[in-house]
């Protein structure tokens, strides 16, 4: 054991601190920690991440405050108690290495893999149903460029996207695309329901290859799909596949389609502040029409429905 005062000593005091900050949060569980413990928090949210370090900060004497410094081992946190001191991160890799015995380049292993680990996750995650929805009224209304992004940066815009996602999401839930227990998010005072919804799809845009795009401070949303004035059909289809997902023998999609277009025609000439390529409007709704007809053919058969549809027709 190093001696009271020893500045590594000090260190490894504010490392536990750190650690039972991260497991009082449910960040983290303390087996996990030599593998995990970097890796959590590198991925906190940037308020996450101050407030983590600043509950985890002690005080330490001047002098050994000052060595750990010179090393890049803590930082200051100024507090209304006064100074007190955190871990970097690279304080915190010093510290595994000395409490678990794992240099740095096992460290850099774990930390790899898991990174890894994340980004299959979230890149072969099926799109969940507000995925989906937002995914699909962007389509509806050929938000396909910035030119013609929907901007959420006025009233009127905000409730006209509003009535297409309630229009949208009931027709869905109608056809089977979408659970019928799923609702808009209730707001607070002074939140739109579009703003709502569309500021919390963090990861649509890993899930569609990042055609989902968004400028700004989220107030502009469109799918990257248009190219040399006409639409990309490769990326539309890709998109429409990976909003429906699989094919239900029991939908009508044709009758989907007519209740998509309809939903599209009524709404996309309301909105302001953008640009909208007539060539582009008619070429989602083309490629839409055969996608209903064809396309959809072609996805995976949804699990249950087509062992149901035979045992129908055997009857």
């Amino acid at each position: 054991m190093k001696e009271e005062g020893d500045p590594l000593a000090e260190m490894m005091k504010l490392f536990d601190t750190l650690v039972g900050v991260m497991e009082k949060s449910k960040k983290i569980r303390r087996e996990n920690v030599p593998s995990r413990l970097f890796f959590e928090i590198y991925n906190m949210w940037s308020n996450t991440k101050s407030k983590t370090f600043n509950e985890s900060a002690i005080w330490i004497s001047p002098e050994i405050a000052n060595s750990l410094l010179e090393q890049g081992f803590v930082q200051k946190i100024v507090s209304e108690e006064g100074e007190k001191y955190a871990l970097t991160c690279t304080g915190i890799v010093q510290s595994i290495r000395m409490k678990y015995g794992k240099g740095l380049d096992e460290q850099f292993t774990d930390f790899l893999a898991l990174v890894d680990q994340k980004f299959d996750a979230v890149e072969q995650t099926g799109l969940n149903w507000n995925e989906k929805l937002a995914t699909l009224c962007l389509i509806l209304l050929a938000s396909a460029s910035p030119s013609s992004a929907i901007r959420l940066n006025n009233e009127t815009n905000k409730r006209v996207l509003a009535e297409v996602f309630q229009k949208t999401l009931s027709c869905l839930k109608t056809n089977g695309i979408i659970k019928r227990g799923e609702e808009l998010r209730k707001v607070s005072r002074g939140e739109s329901i579009a703003s709502a919804l569309m500021s919390r799809l963090d990861g649509l845009a890993r899930k569609t290859n990042h055609y989902y795009t968004y400028i700004g401070k989220g107030s502009e949303y469109f799918l990257d799909i248009e190219k040399n004035g006409s639409v990309d059909e490769k990326r539309l289809c890709f998109l429409l596949g990976r909003v429906f997902g699989h094919f239900n023998p029991n939908c009508d999609y044709r009758q989907l389609n007519k209740e998509l277009e309809e939903i599209g025609q009524l709404y996309y000439p309301r909105f302001l502040s953008r640009s909208l390529n007539p060539t582009v409007v008619l070429g989602i709704s083309q490629i839409l029409r055969d996608f209903m007809n064809d396309g959809i053919l072609h996805l995976p058969l949804e699990a249950g429905n087509g062992l149901k549809q035979i045992e129908q027709s055997q009857t």
